[in-house]
């Protein structure tokens, strides 16, 4: 049976903290070959992670070193900076050619939002992987999704050719938030795709919780850390083949590894634990961004949007105002960084708030 842990490659360890591109080599070296050796053969990458160096870091320390059956590959087109069709194939070529491979065992068109699916509608984005699973040179075809549930039903009914899909799906987000992982989950089941989940820690919120919900947790297992609890959970459900996390450090992995490679799934007390800790956890942390810094390059003020909202976090917890709100003053409010925005933020509203320092940072989305 295939071990659910993947190792999500957007959060590799750097040599030169602050510089993406500086992937730390020997150290996910490490981290891939303890990865196999415990099972673990699900890799995820993309284009765009670490700055484009995420896929030559996996040619060098995964696919140059293990035979291509002891692993799965999982690479994305990066809908968001297609302009043209025929760009499609230069990517795809120069992808397979980054990772070293003849193909992918997965391939996942990126619709992360309403804005990117109607992009890949327009290119023809699905049809052109679905070319290249004809082709051999894709294993199976999925997409990648952060919006509502009612889209995921019509991109699923309108494309029932894809594989599998992968959602974000955590207790934060499952009745929540705006993603209502719960619904999509229903959905992708209704439809009858496997499910990969994403973002289960929620960009590492779910790793370090408030101290009321970490002795939550402590009371029923122990021995078990906050991040186990958001993988296991979502490990546990219906039609979930692998959980990606993105593992920084060799002793994230280990650890992740632990519970991992021997699973249990939850119990039904366990759900109506996680489900009240969600509620905690967002009353503590209204701005549930996970950093993936979509927002950042359409900004034209160039705002350092993902510090400032680190900042109202931070200000909401602790009663401070941050450095970041001279910056978050700088907002236009022209909404650009929100129509790329998978967690489905209102940026404006809340570079606003941090912008003046009386402003009561109530929650929101």
């Amino acid at each position: 049976m295939e071990k659910k842990l993947g190792l999500g490659c957007m959060r590799l360890p750097l040599t030169e903290p602050g510089n993406p591109a500086a992937i730390d080599g020997k150290e996910v070296a490490r981290m891939v070959a303890a990865a196999l050796e415990r099972g673990f053969t699900y890799f995820d990458t993309a284009w765009t992670y670490h700055d484009g160096a995420s896929e030559e870091a996996l040619r060098r320390t995964l696919v140059e070193r293990y035979p291509r059956e002891a692993y799965r590959l999982t690479d994305k087109l990066p809908t968001m900076l297609v302009e043209h069709a025929e760009q499609q194939e230069r990517i795809f070529d120069e992808q397979l050619r980054r990772c070293g491979v003849e193909w992918f065992d997965g391939y996942l068109v990126h619709c992360a939002t309403a804005a990117f699916c109607e992009r890949a509608e327009r290119l023809g984005s699905f049809d052109f992987a679905l070319r290249k699973r004809e082709e051999g040179r894709i294993r199976r075809v999925g997409f990648s999704y952060h919006d509502s549930p009612e889209l995921l039903d019509e991109l699923l009914t309108r494309h029932p050719e894809v594989d599998f899909v992968q959602l974000q799906i955590s207790y934060v987000d499952w009745e929540g938030t705006p993603i209502r992982s719960r619904r999509c989950h229903e959905i992708a089941r209704r439809h009858g795709k496997p499910i990969v989940v994403m973002c289960p820690l929620k960009g590492g919120m779910l790793a370090s919780v408030p101290p009321r919900v970490e002795r939550m947790f402590r009371e029923r297992r122990p021995e078990a850390s906050p991040a186990s609890w958001a993988l296991r959970f979502a490990a546990s459900l219906e039609g979930v083949e692998t959980v990606l996390s993105g593992m920084s450090s060799m002793d994230e992995l280990l650890r992740n590894a632990a519970f991992m490679e021997h699973f249990e799934p939850f119990d039904r007390a366990e759900y109506a634990l996680v489900e009240r800790a969600a509620d905690l956890v967002l009353e503590a942390q209204p701005v549930q961004c996970t950093q993936c810094g979509y927002c950042e390059p359409v900004c034209p003020e160039r705002i350092p949007i993902r510090a400032c909202l680190s900042a109202c976090n931070g200000r909401q917890e602790y009663g401070r105002i941050a450095d970041a709100s001279e910056r978050a003053g700088a907002c236009v409010r022209c909404g650009r960084c929100e129509g790329t925005c998978p967690q489905h933020i209102c940026i404006r509203d809340w570079l606003g708030r941090l912008a003046m320092p009386a402003a009561p940072l109530r929650a929101t989305v």
